[in-house]
């Protein structure tokens, strides 16, 4: 795939979702956020946490380099500011990632290794793809905490990304 605008709407989508769950998470008692759940992920924190790990991870495969994280529940951060100001960083980081690639780069291979020693090769295109994909997923584990804390989760699909859309200015996916 060399079609960098289905992408860079994919990550804008992704970017804005992030932005929408934490807003919204903002709204819990922080005792519900770090609160232990059964769930594989323990808690809306270790959640958001995830996301931003694997988010670095995979641009480190892409970029040919070590990401250093050696666990799925790695806690980059115990602050939620933090956390969001990372989370702001690395969406706007995979955006201009993309945006420097051209059409033969985002076909181009990549071999990774994940943290449990699974080894595969992607293309790049399907690495950004799998980004978005893997935020959706999450943040559904994360609208689940919402029900177990009696809160009602962000309304992030598709149709409601394309009502935004017209009032930010983002690319709207084809």
């Amino acid at each position: 795939m060399k079609d960098k605008t289905y992408l860079r709407g994919l990550l804008e989508y992704n970017g804005w979702a992030n932005g929408e769950l934490f807003s919204k998470v903002r709204e819990l008692p922080p005792e519900e956020v770090t609160k232990k759940r059964k769930t594989l992920l323990e808690s809306i924190h270790v959640s958001l946490n995830h996301l931003l790990a694997v988010d670095r991870m995979w641009l480190a495969h892409m970029q040919g380099r070590a990401h250093g994280i050696t666990e799925l529940r790695a806690r980059l951060y115990e602050d939620m500011d933090e956390l969001w100001e990372a989370r702001q960083e690395m969406d706007a980081t995979l955006l201009d990632y993309l945006d420097g690639l051209d059409g033969d780069a985002l076909e181009e291979i990549v071999d990774y290794e994940l943290i449990g020693g699974n080894r595969g090769s992607l293309s790049r295109a399907m690495c950004l793809t799998h980004l978005a994909m893997h935020g959706s997923y999450h943040r559904g584990w994360i609208a689940d905490m919402f029900g177990q804390a009696g809160s009602p989760p962000p309304i992030i699909d598709i149709p409601v990304y394309e009502r935004a859309i017209r009032a930010g200015n983002l690319t709207p996916l084809p």
